[in-house]
């Protein structure tokens, strides 16, 4: 009994009680721009590192109340020229909190309807206040929410920091019941010093850990300051097209910031326990052979180095979190197995020693992603080719993993060689895909 109600104890000290520290409930007038006390505006067409088409504006212009509790970011089809004196055909809006309000730790939330069409891509997100000093990735990044106008089911709550940013960020995506441009919906983030799940009304679709970044700094440990935007274009969501009608509004309710006043940062332990996780990061034991019918971990290739296990374009890890001394890309995959194939190349390959436990007909299926038309590759067995050649489809991002089959192979029963080789890059993105795993079904 005693025990129990110790148990009992423990679990209510570590529950957390939140307290509001932010709130942007956008009540005022018709037309007024968002309060200048908490929002800075970004402004100018440099296309902010994504090759962006809009022009940022200040004051109302974009960024507007609508009268009834609403904050409207509005991007319109316009010739615009900012100070920066960079003329775009589209305007917009990006407003942050930076020198008025930063926080690390606790619960972050926006109530949005999003907006539609191919090229609009709209985001609430986080950037460390330290962003002026060491830069970025180094800053820490947090995309809450990021919405691809085109994909009106789908939400991307994604992490950047340094050997993990752009492409490869860890990243999820999870599906609402309904179009995310049809009604609001609360995108949310919970933050603690060693774990971060986003939200989507509430219910946690993405966790991530520092045990997900292998040897890279985690460095979600200080303030980070909210950003809101609507963006037209990028190399992400692609660029508006026919179908793309404006203007386009990204309407946002309320933002909200809480912290946990049951938080405790156990600093020291944290430090420690990043030593013991690069230390580990850092010294590989290979889990192969692998059985079939089974998974093959497609970052797990063979041991033996350069020409023999892999043959790879450039000498460098271009994920930098994986078996660090090999020269393969290997990234965080935001699933499981925890890493994947990345920045493939045609003419790459990669050998896997199998054990075939039976002869037989298997289905194979390959775990693939891709931010936009991929390239093409092939398996082969001891040197000959099975089961089909297959070309890597657009998947919404490069950790938006999807299933493709391969067909048929033909197996016999002992001990083989699979090689997985890249054929042809992509016109679109330059490389063949990101890989996850290869599946053997009897």
């Amino acid at each position: 009994m005693m025990t129990s109600l110790l148990a009992l104890a423990a679990m209510a000290v570590i529950q957390p009680k939140w307290t509001q520290t932010f709130a942007q409930e956008f009540d005022g007038a018709k037309g007024t721009a968002p309060d200048p006390n908490i929002w800075r505006h970004d402004v100018g067409g440099s296309g902010y590192g994504n090759h962006e088409w809009e022009s940022y504006t200040e004051g109302n212009k974009n960024a507007f109340l609508d009268g009834k509790g609403n904050l409207i970011i509005e991007a319109r089809k316009e010739p615009t020229k900012g100070k920066d004196n960079i003329a775009r055909d589209y305007s917009s809006a990006r407003i942050n909190t930076s020198g008025h309000f930063a926080q690390a730790y606790g619960k972050f939330e926006a109530r949005i309807k999003m907006p539609r069409g191919k090229g609009i891509w709209p985001a609430f997100w986080m950037l460390g206040d330290n962003a002026g000093s060491v830069g970025w990735p180094r800053c820490g990044e947090i995309d809450i929410t990021e919405f691809l106008g085109h994909q009106l089911f789908t939400t991307h709550g994604t992490v950047h920091g340094p050997g993990y940013s752009g492409g490869g960020g860890i990243s999820a995506a999870t599906d609402s019941k309904t179009p995310l441009d049809a009604d609001y919906h609360v995108y949310g983030l919970i933050w603690n010093p060693e774990k971060i799940e986003f939200q989507l009304d509430g219910v946690t679709f993405q966790t991530v850990t520092p045990d997900d970044i292998g040897s890279n700094d985690w460095v979600y440990d200080h303030p980070h300051f909210i950003i809101l935007n609507l963006a037209v274009g990028g190399d992400w969501p692609g660029y508006p097209d026919a179908t793309t009608t404006f203007p386009q509004r990204m309407v946002v309710d309320w933002v909200r910031a809480y912290k946990d006043e049951n938080l405790v940062v156990d600093t020291e332990g944290i430090k420690k326990r990043a030593e013991e996780r690069k230390k580990k990061a850092n010294t590989y034991t290979w889990p192969g052979p692998f059985a079939v019918p089974g998974t093959v971990s497609l970052a797990d290739y063979n041991l033996g180095g350069e020409g023999k296990a892999y043959h790879d374009s450039d000498p460098e890890n271009q994920g930098g979190q994986y078996r660090l001394t090999e020269g393969v890309d290997v990234g965080a995959s935001g699933t499981k197995p925890k890493f994947s194939l990345g920045w493939t190349k045609a003419g790459e390959w990669l050998k896997y020693d199998l054990n075939i436990s039976q002869t037989g007909t298997y289905k194979v299926e390959a775990m693939v992603a891709s931010d936009g038309q991929g390239g093409e590759f092939h398996i082969e067995i001891d040197g000959e080719q099975v089961a089909n050649s297959a070309t890597v489809p657009n998947t919404g991002g490069w950790t938006n993993w999807k299933p493709l089959s391969l067909g048929d192979a033909r197996l016999s029963e002992g001990k083989h060689t699979l090689k997985l080789v890249m054929d042809k890059n992509s016109d679109k993105t330059g490389s063949i895909g990101n890989f996850l795993s290869l599946n053997f079904k009897k």
